[in-house]
């Protein structure tokens, strides 16, 4: 039976979890730019940058409980117009793993 080996193949990396630690990401650029937008930008760079480092320890927490299919994702899209982000990978990454609860739940009856 070709076919299941085949779909089981494909469908593998999908329940394959994160491993290594959390990619370093630089982000300054994606700082120095929010604080372009900012009217004070050395408090917003500095704000940013909080935000970004708090973001990574939520990261390193839960980074187990992330697939791999969607680590590959997540940093592709973050890492793709050269301003990575550790707030955009966790919402990502949160998000991924959360859609996937709530797909396999039986659907309310309307």
């Amino acid at each position: 039976m070709p076919f299941p080996l085949t779909a089981l193949a494909i469908g593998a990396h999908l329940f394959l979890v994160a491993e290594g630690p959390v990619p370093t990401l630089d982000t300054g650029p994606s700082c120095r730019a929010a604080a372009e937008f900012g009217a004070e930008s050395k408090t917003t760079f500095a704000a940013c940058m909080a935000d970004e480092n708090s973001a990574r320890v939520a990261i390193e927490k839960e980074w187990k409980t992330f697939d791999s299919g969607s680590v590959a994702r997540c940093l592709s899209e973050t890492r793709s117009d050269g301003t990575p982000s550790y707030v955009e990978l966790q919402e990502c990454l949160e998000l991924a793993r959360d859609s996937k609860k709530y797909q396999n739940q039986p659907q309310p009856k309307i």
